[in-house]
């Protein structure tokens, strides 16, 4: 844990590095929350954060960062999560997760099967105690640990507890990273300004982190994290327009798909057959919905119970906020959304 004024004055620093300080916002009316949240409008992994946050109904200050570094008149722009005062606070969270760095890149994101990647958001501050949280997995359940109302999310029962994290692991091992930055050799189906910028993204990123290594050289501690960061990103650059790789992510995507169908059939969990909305379907959703933007929904056309399983996550208030609206408003126009531009806060399902 750290003092309450160590938290402020190192959120405050790691605040300092968003260039629009109309991007700072309090959520929920709060003028001083116990949290603050460190995410990206367009993250995955912010976006299951954020709907824990507002199923919680909890308060905190939005820190939006720019997450990819780009190219402007006068030269390169870092994105913001990779400044130093950001990657110091995250460092805090590391100390307490005691993971090795990550050390390759396979498309997945989650800390416990990849390593710690300390140049990534989610991030979450407690100033109640003094603890910072990394790992959108891991925040969640500490958000909804906090107060079981209005809503668990994480069920008490055993059965029910093991299938709910059962599916959120699940969930966690869908090559996100894979699809998003990946060129698939058959149908890439992405959006075509979302293609062009992934045209130079990864140069974008490791020139920007060797610059930060050359700027920080004199913090052992920060040139670590970036050779971390190094490592998997130059990864994800060798296998962004491999065959195989991008091939073998959609069918192992596809794949968990056709378990999920047996799942939702068997009524092992989810809202869509009466149990409580939970925090895998929380995952669930914000998955889905970005398998949607990327042109992917046609994976789930001969799998009706996953179908309509979207349709109901898509209503609930939440996922179309912090999801579903959240995509529209921070990424380049999907075709693929369109069916879901209309959702609206409707009562939870």
């Amino acid at each position: 844990m750290t003092s309450r004024a160590s938290l402020i004055e190192m959120a405050a620093a790691a605040r300092a590095a968003l260039a629009d300080p109309a991007r700072i916002t309090i959520v929920g009316g709060r003028s001083e929350p116990r949290f603050e949240l460190f995410h990206a409008a367009s993250s995955l992994c912010s976006q299951k954060v954020r709907t824990v946050l507002h199923e919680k109904a909890l308060s905190y200050r939005s820190n939006d960062m720019r997450i990819l570094s780009t190219m402007a008149s006068d030269g390169l722009v870092p994105a913001e999560h990779y400044s130093p005062a950001y990657i110091r606070l995250r460092l805090a969270a590391a100390r307490e997760l005691n993971h090795a760095y990550v050390n390759s890149y396979s498309g997945r994101t989650s800390v416990e099967t990849e390593g710690f990647d300390p140049c990534v958001v989610p991030l979450l501050v407690d100033y109640d105690t003094g603890r910072v949280v990394a790992d959108s997995q891991r925040i969640c359940i500490y958000l909804d640990a906090v107060s079981h109302a209005p809503v668990q999310l994480v069920p008490d029962a055993p059965d029910a507890r093991a299938e709910v994290m059962r599916q959120v692991g699940i969930v966690d091992r869908i090559a996100n990273g894979a699809l998003l930055y990946g060129f698939h050799p058959d149908a890439d189906l992405r959006p075509e300004a979302l293609k062009a910028s992934m045209q130079t993204v990864y140069d974008y990123k490791l020139m920007a982190l060797e610059r930060l290594i050359a700027d920080n050289a004199g913090e052992p501690e920060l040139v670590a994290a970036y050779r971390a960061k190094i490592v998997k990103e130059s990864g994800g650059k060798k296998v962004c327009r491999d065959p195989a790789f991008q091939r073998a992510a959609r069918q192992q995507t596809r794949q968990l798909l056709i378990d999920l169908e047996r799942d939702l059939a068997a009524s092992a969990f989810a809202c869509l057959n009466g149990h409580a909305f939970s925090l895998a379907d929380v995952f669930w959703g914000v998955n889905l919905v970005r398998l949607s933007y990327l042109g992917l929904a046609s994976m789930w056309d001969a799998l009706p119970h996953v179908a309509r399983y979207v349709d109901v996550l898509a209503r609930r208030p939440s996922l179309c906020k912090e999801s579903i609206q959240a995509s529209l408003d921070s990424m380049p126009h999907s075709r693929y959304m369109d069916a879901m531009a209309d959702c609206r806060a409707e009562a939870p399902a």
